[in-house]
């Protein structure tokens, strides 16, 4: 059995889970997302991993007052991405915290973070993605 720890007693203690350093999946982005990517290329390689955590970077952004992200997740046998889980983030939330964090189980798919809408006076948002 690979990557499972062992007691004192022998017995296996559950699954270690291993973080990747976060990787860059989109930067520079200054408009929402009009229409989703059309190849697997455009998305995150999660082969061997659970799940990806997103980090993003709204620092850049002015007078930002939402902002919706949802996750896609490619199907090879279909060729095109599958919309999942929205999450929006309201002025309040974003003002409190102006790079959030979002957590996806993937169980090792191809996905790509897309940005539905924000409103904001200037745009920049870049998406950090680590695996684990």
């Amino acid at each position: 059995m690979a990557n499972v720890r062992i007691d004192s007693q022998g017995v296996p203690k559950g699954p270690v889970y291993e973080e990747t350093t976060p990787i860059i999946h989109r930067s520079g982005l200054t408009a929402a997302d009009p229409s989703d990517p059309t190849s697997a290329s455009a998305g995150l390689d999660c082969s061997g991993y659970r799940n990806v955590r997103f980090d993003l970077d709204t620092s850049g952004s002015t007078s930002l007052t939402a902002l919706k992200v949802q996750l896609l997740v490619w199907d090879a046998t279909a060729g095109k991405y599958f919309r999942g889980c929205e999450r929006s983030f309201s002025q309040a939330e974003l003002a409190a915290n102006p790079i959030p964090s979002l957590e996806a189980e993937v169980r090792g798919a191809t996905v790509f973070l897309k940005v539905v809408s924000a409103t904001a006076a200037s745009l920049s948002i870049s998406v950090y993605a680590s695996l684990s």
